[in-house]
């Protein structure tokens, strides 16, 4: 509980915001929206890159340090290969993580904590770094001291990075507890309350974006995946790759096709609930698709 409260100080360090707002403007600027931020995002995945990329050089950091306390010495190759694989990792796992960070918006707590984690990281790395030049320059007792000293700042980022997920729900699908309900048509609205284009009715206590475009109905979850923007609020655009339409959130740009829910852009990686729909005379039904 006491690194708990202490996290929970260090959200409300306003001191860090100009810090947060440089380095979120130069990530903006590097990795705009687009395919690459995607695939940093983890969109190909249908969940979040970083947490799998992360497991890489934290593996391999420790499988150095396990060979540094019991391999002797015929195993020091083998860790300074590990911890120079772990350096070389940092760069796609830093920037998966940096593209995620960037896109929380007007969070504050969260990015001043991801700000911090980052830190964290950068100078685990840096010993890491200097262990591996001084395993190369035959000093191996200097270059386990240096990956021991780097293993606790891995250890103060690891918790942070935790809490963004954990506690904070960084990058974590908004809609993962809602289940596909109703199975049968439900009437959920009248044709004519369709005027403007988009309307966020409830079925079966789910809320469900109704959107008519090109002459035809569409329906899907109401609420972004990513994190938990009301898509009723966004607009429509035609700018899915196939043709049709898609929903854009108002929050961060994350775009929904409209014929089936999928992420056509991020930063959302999950899609939201699909639903079929129908009118019938002047009303509209819908039911979870399946």
């Amino acid at each position: 509980m006491h690194l708990a409260r202490l996290v929970g100080k260090l959200e409300q360090v306003e001191l860090l915001d100009p810090a947060v707002d440089a380095v979120a403007g130069v990530v903006n600027q590097v990795l705009p929206p687009g395919d690459v931020k995607d695939v940093l995002h983890g969109k190909f995945l249908g969940h979040a890159l970083h947490p799998l990329l992360v497991a890489l050089p934290i593996g391999m950091n420790v499988g150095a340090l396990l060979l540094d306390l019991t391999g002797g010495e015929r195993a020091r190759p083998a860790a300074q290969r590990l911890v120079g694989a772990a350096v070389l990792l940092v760069a796609p796992t830093a920037a998966s993580g940096l593209a995620d960070w960037s896109e929380l918006g007007s969070e504050r707590r969260p990015k001043r904590v991801g700000l911090v984690h980052a830190a964290s990281n950068v100078v685990a790395t840096g010993f890491f770094a200097a262990s591996w030049l001084a395993r190369r320059r035959g000093r191996h007792g200097t270059g386990a001291a240096l990956a021991l000293a780097g293993s606790a700042g891995l250890s103060v980022g690891g918790y942070l990075g935790g809490h963004l997920a954990y506690s904070e729900a960084v990058a974590v699908n908004r809609n993962a507890d809602r289940t596909p309900i109703p199975e049968d048509w439900e009437d959920v609205a009248a044709a004519d309350d369709l005027d403007g284009g988009m309307l966020r009715v409830a079925a079966a206590g789910q809320p469900v974006l109704i959107a008519r475009h090109g002459g035809a109905l569409f329906a899907m979850g109401a609420v972004c995946s990513h994190l938990g923007g009301a898509l009723d609020e966004g607009e429509i655009v035609d700018d899915d790759d196939d043709g049709g339409g898609c929903v854009v959130c108002p929050l961060h740009g994350s775009h929904f096709r409209l014929r089936d829910a999928a992420v056509a852009r991020g930063p959302a990686t999950a899609p939201v609930l699909a639903f079929d729909v129908r009118q019938v005379a002047d009303r509209i039904q819908v039911r979870a698709r399946t």
